[in-house]
């Protein structure tokens, strides 16, 4: 009986502390690289990693629909652009993926300022595909 009082305990704590670690997660972490490629993955309606920090220069994106309904797509887009709208990156853009399609990798060169991650099509970002993209010193 002791033995198993000890399994018990030990799960318990375990237990314990996964949800302190977890809680500790959410929509608020940040990847950061220093490499100058970043993988992004696209489902049913996300971007991972949804809030990314990168050194300026060329980056290279590949990037993967990981979902099983909807096709995406990303767009990398300068926030405030004429009249405030965002403007498309040039070059910023993965064509659309069918589920489980990987997209042709591209090539920007990012200047130190903060860059919005989207999928354009239908609703998508308003369902919440889209992530921010800073890039700093």
């Amino acid at each position: 009986m002791p033995q198993e009082m000890s399994r018990s305990a030990l799960t318990a704590a375990f237990l314990a502390a996964l949800a302190v670690g977890l809680g500790a997660c959410g929509n608020d972490d940040v990847f950061r690289t220093d490499r100058p490629i970043l993988r992004l993955t696209l489902d049913e309606y996300r971007i991972v990693p949804q809030n990314v920090v990168v050194k300026p220069g060329r980056m290279k994106f590949v990037v993967r629909n990981t979902g099983r309904h909807a096709a995406h797509n990303l767009v990398i887009q300068i926030p405030e652009g004429p009249g405030d709208k965002p403007v498309d990156l040039p070059g910023g853009r993965v064509e659309t993926m069918q589920p489980g399609e990987s997209g042709e990798p591209i090539k920007v060169t990012l200047r130190p300022g903060e860059y919005r991650l989207v999928c354009t099509i239908a609703n998508h970002d308003d369902l919440g595909q889209f992530g921010v993209l800073k890039v700093q010193e």
